[in-house]
């Protein structure tokens, strides 16, 4: 079966992925301190956003954190995200349950990996697909900004989703290992957030600014590297034209 190799391959690469995301967290703190930098410049191009995100949070403190409702989403989200990471990973979907009280599952064909399990604490799929919508739609279709309110909308369900799941009790946490998930959770989540931000601000110039700013650390430690001097290497090649003339002189025959 092709998803038992992709396990094989995945779960192989568990612990490089955690070493290079933890290599990756401060040239990522960096890259969202320069994007802060940016909206403390221009705050109104993320205001939408952030009324989004507001307005979820204060619909979740004075309704739905003490409803069915509101825990029947929490849970959906969570699952929802399993399956459509077991689905890249061409797992066989057998079922699927999103229950606010009586507990909820996905269940799907092979033993799956640590990518499937640790998608619901890192990947806002409510606010990625709204994402992907907005940057394949023509502006001209959207001329009110519910784009940029509808991902601050969901992305305060994914964190306060993501305050709620993550607990000592999660299942999915003690198959990853507190080892693992500090290593790689904050990373991916500094990554996905700070994407997310960065394209509600400035679109696509503001994503890619904030990737091109990852590179800005390495670069001044680079310029910090000594190298050989191009002084030096100028200075053999004055010697060695001062030995020119001699040998030039001693090819000359006797004079006459």
């Amino acid at each position: 079966m092709l998803s038992r190799r992709i396990d094989r391959v995945i779960n192989s690469l568990k612990w490089p992925v955690a070493i290079l995301a933890v290599a990756m967290t401060p040239l990522l703190l960096w890259s969202m301190i320069r994007l802060m930098g940016d909206i403390l410049k221009s705050p109104w191009n993320l205001i939408w956003f952030s009324v989004g995100a507001f307005a979820f949070i204060t619909i979740w403190r004075g309704w739905l954190a003490q409803s069915r409702v509101g825990n029947w989403l929490i849970q959906f989200e969570h699952e929802l995200t399993h399956l459509l990471f077991a689905m890249m990973t061409l797992h066989p979907i057998l079922g699927f349950r999103a229950s606010g009280s009586k507990g909820s599952h996905v269940r799907f064909l092979g033993k799956g990996n640590w990518l499937i399990t640790a998608s619901p604490y890192f990947f806002p799929t409510a606010a990625v697909l709204l994402w992907v919508l907005s940057w394949l739609m023509p502006i001209r279709l959207v001329p009110l900004p519910w784009t940029s309110l509808l991902i601050g909308f969901a992305v305060g369900y994914h964190l306060v989703s993501t305050y709620r799941e993550t607990h000592a009790d999660q299942t999915d946490l003690q198959q990853l290992t507190p080892k693992f998930y500090w290593s790689f959770l904050p990373a991916a989540n500094l990554l996905v957030l700070g994407l997310l931000i960065a394209y509600s601000h400035n679109t696509s110039a503001g994503v890619r600014e904030f990737v091109a700013r990852l590179y800005e650390p390495i670069a001044v430690l680079r310029s910090k590297i000594p190298y050989p001097s191009q002084e030096a290497n100028d200075g053999k090649k004055v010697d060695d034209t001062k030995i020119q003339p001699e040998i030039a002189e001693s090819d000359r025959g006797p004079t006459i």
